[in-house]
This record gives C-alpha cells, structure tokens and sequence, in this order.
C-alpha cells in the first residue's frame, strides 16, 4: 500500500514537469510563428464590437439580433422625460408654509372644516382661522361646496393633514386691496366706530385712524357725533410693518367736490334745471346742494312777490327744483334761480283785474312812498301816496296802516311789465303815470335800483317807488294820461290856495 502510493506520487511529478517543459519549449515557436507570419488571431474577432459600443449612433441600419442605435437613443430619450414628469408631479401635490392656494369645502363641522387643497391630503382650517368674526359654529359662515383662498400654516397636523388659514388669506387680500387704493388714490366710505384722542378710528377692514383736523372743515371739536356715521376718507399714510393707516376726511372732500365741480362746468349749461337740496339758509338767500356743490340761490329770485326772508319760502332739507342762471367757472360759483320754475302769476293777471275794477284786499307794507297790497294770485301791487287820499299827506301811515282791510281800484294795469297801480280816491288819476317800480321789476327790467343792505347781495325784490311829488307822465304815456295828471295837479293846487286863503 505505502509502495502503490509512493509509485502513484512518483509518477505524478514527471508528468507535471512534462507540461512545464512543454509550454516552456512550445513558447519560442509560437513566437517565431507570429513574426515571420502576420495573420490576424482568432480571438481578435470580437474587438471591433467592444470597441463602438460606447460610441454615439451614426447608422439607423439595424445591427444583427437588435434594436438599432437610433431606437435604443430614443428609449433612453423617453425614460429620462417620464422620470422628470413624474417629479413634476410629485412636487405639485407638496404643500409649503405660507403658500396661497384654492380650497373647496367638502366637511363643516361644528369646530373645523375639511377643504379639499388638490392633494392626497384634505386640509383643515379650525374655527379661530375661519374668520375674525365671533362665532361659536363653523355651519354660521361657511357651507359644502364653498370655494376660497387660504393660505398653509403647517404642512402636517397630528392627523396627517395640513393646517390651513381662510382668515389669513382673507387679510391679505384686504391689506393688498388698501395698499392698491393707496397707490391710485382712491376714496373710500368708511363707518366710523370709535372716538379716540385726537381723532376717531374708522373700518375699512382695518381699523383706520382719522386726524381730528381731517374731519370735515378740520376744526370740529364735537367727533362723537360722527360714531355710527358713515365718512368718505381718502388714505394719506400707510405703514406696512405695523399695518397701520391713516386717513384723511377733508381730502376725500375736497376731491370729491373737484370731481363734481369740474363735471358741473362742463356738462351743465345756464338754463338748465337741476334738483338740490337746500343745506343752509341766510339773510340773503339760501344754498343749495347740487349733488356736491353748492349754488347760491339769492333772495330775489326765491319768489314773483318780495319776501323779507328765505325762511318764509323754504327750510333746510328742502329738495327744490332750480334753473341755473349763471356759471362761474373760474371763480366756483353757481347762481340759482326758484321762481323762474315756478308758474307765473302775472300770466293770469290780465284775465282777472281790469283797470277801473274795485278789489277788496288789505295792506302788507308801508314804504316811504306808499304801501303794497298782496293779492291772492301771488303778486304784489302799489298803492302811491298821492292815490291814498283826496287830502294832501306827508306820510302813509296817515291813510292807512298795514293789516287794513281796503277796497281800492285798479287805475294802471300792464302785466307785461309786472305792474298794477291802485287808487283810494274818490277820483283816481286813470293811468296817472307815477314812476314806481314794481318788486318783479328785477335787474335791468325796469331800471330798479338794487338794494345791498342784506349781507353782501342784491335785494332785486326789494324795489321801491321813485319819488311822490306828482310830476306829468312821461315815457309810454298817452295824451290823454298826460291831460288828466295836469288836471290833477291843478286841482290840488288850487286846493292848497284855497286852504291858505281861509288860513288853514
């Protein structure tokens, strides 16, 4: 056994060297092989293969058992978009802190609601993020179906779903809508609800603060009458940092009266008929709110007959009917006229008094020379001194007195010229010719003289008569009139001879 296994070891080793000698004799030979023959080896067949697969694809022939290049570029090409889009698609349905997004409601509940945000995950918004109003259930404001902005607060509650904000968005639109008007200067009507030092605070979805001296004129001193009252404010001051504002009253105002004052001049012409509202009354006239300007309606063209105050035609808070007269562009100012809206009375005179007709009526005025007599239609008539008696008397009050119940007779009429002349004598002087002048009598219509005792303005109804020494007619007069007013004033002189001859 020993000898089997030394004889097997024995063998083995020649036969191990035997190929050592061989490889190491075949080596010389294949060498010389390869140099005096330069034939190309078989294992070099497959180089060319390794060699282009790396390189880019110049060839769309299709390589044997494959695809070609082109095809295999074009996969490549649509794997990596189909990567990229996913991506996409993946970082759409993140959420971040503070991004503004669309939210439809899909749950209200009592203390929260569930808004569907576009993601996996539903969204919450809690009660005290719903509105900065005072409820106690979210079913008060909102309901299924809504749609809204809010804005994210936390990407992730211990639910697993976002913490949303309506209130939040909600502010912030409203704080980019005041910095909006801030920046073109628009108005706002703003309710006043608080009165502070030196000013009061207004809504306008902040709370805003009015100066005192913006208030109105800026120099009122009583601004709690203004809580509850709704102002038309203009923003002056914005701060951004703090969300602090400041308005202005008198600016929005004095805007507002630029706009209206500038569309008034020229859209509105003279003659024209507006409606206004009367907002102050003065001892010569009244004015007028044309819609955010004023217009002075005077006094004089309150009525056909002479009043002594606006009081005795209109009161503040009126709404009136007025005819413009005049426009003065450079200097502001509108006049206004009333009675030119107002019917007539004159126009029916003719047809009621006739001149010789006796009329029963009683005496409103006494003037230095003579007294007015208002007749129911609405006009004013005159009585001279020299028709109040066939005796000679120096002042009116002698004849008659205001309140008298009288029963004169109508001795010139022309309504043309707003004129009735009235005569208590037993023989009057028909068409006497006595230059008066009637209270319709304004401005150049019959040369009457103005009267500027009231504050500033004309008294154009405050028209007396000239003179009353009795003179021979003039003007228009006919022969006849003329003949009679000498045969007067004859007789009244003959009268006073007679009178100093008897010692009288």
């Amino acid at each position: 056994m020993t000898d089997d296994l030394t004889t097997t070891a024995t063998t083995d080793e020649p036969t191990a060297n035997a190929v050592t000698e061989n490889e190491a004799v075949a080596t010389p030979e294949a060498t010389a092989t390869e140099v005096t023959q330069p034939e190309p080896a078989p294992v070099a067949e497959p180089a060319p293969t390794a060699a282009v697969a790396p390189v880019a694809p110049t060839t769309t022939e299709p390589t044997a058992g494959g695809p070609s290049d082109a095809e295999l570029f074009e996969a490549a090409l649509a794997e990596f978009s189909g990567e990229e889009a996913a991506a996409e698609a993946a970082g759409a349905g993140r959420l971040n802190k503070g991004d503004r997004v669309e939210a439809k409601v899909i749950l209200v509940e009592k203390e929260r609601v569930f808004v569907d945000l576009g993601t996996k995950a539903e969204g919450i918004i809690p009660l005290n993020e719903l509105t900065d109003s005072n409820i106690s259930d979210a079913n008060e404001l909102v309901k299924t179906g809504d749609v809204f902005e809010v804005i994210v607060l936390r990407t992730n509650s211990t639910e697993g779903s976002p913490i949303v904000s309506k209130k939040r968005a909600d502010f912030d639109a409203m704080w980019q809508g005041i910095l909006d008007a801030f920046e073109e200067g628009r108005t706002y009507e703003a309710t006043v609800v608080d009165r502070v030092k030196g000013g009061v605070v207004v809504d306008i979805g902040v709370r805003g603060f009015v100066p005192a001296t913006h208030v109105g004129n800026g120099r009122l001193r009583n601004l709690e009458k203004f809580v509850g009252q709704t102002l038309v404010v203009k923003i002056i001051e914005v701060d951004k940092e703090r969300k602090k504002v400041v308005l202005s009253n008198k600016v929005a105002e004095d805007q507002s009266k630029a706009e209206v004052r500038d569309k008034m001049f020229t859209d509105v012409k003279a003659g024209d008929v507006l409606e206004g509202t009367v907002r102050r009354l003065t001892d010569y006239g009244a004015f007028v709110d044309l819609g955010g300007i004023d217009g002075l309606l005077h006094i004089s063209e309150m009525s056909w007959v002479r009043i002594d105050h606006p009081r005795e035609v209109l009161k503040v808070g009126d709404t009136i009917n007025v005819k413009v007269l005049k426009l003065d562009p450079s200097g502001g100012r509108i006049s206004l006229g009333l009675r030119q809206v107002l019917p007539d009375p004159w126009n029916s005179v003719r047809d009621i008094y006739k001149v010789g007709q006796k009329i029963k009526c009683s005496v409103t005025r006494l003037v230095q020379s003579g007294a007015f007599i208002r007749l129911p239609e609405g006009i004013e008539a005159f009585l001279p001194m020299s028709e109040m008696s066939d005796q000679r008397i120096k002042k009116a009050e002698e004849a008659i007195n205001v309140g008298d119940e009288i029963e004169p007779m109508v001795i010139d009429l022309r309504p043309e010229d707003r004129r009735m002349v009235l005569s208590l004598r037993e023989k009057p002087s028909f068409g006497s010719g006595v230059d008066y002048r009637m209270p319709g009598d304004r401005g150049g219509q019959s040369g009457g003289r103005r009267d500027n005792r009231r504050g500033g303005g004309h008294r154009g109804g405050d028209f007396e008569p000239a003179p009353t020494t009795p003179r021979a007619p003039t003007g228009g007069a006919t022969i006849g009139e003329r003949l009679g007013m000498l045969k007067g004033m004859l007789r009244n002189a003959e009268g006073d001879d007679a009178k100093e001859g008897k010692g009288e």
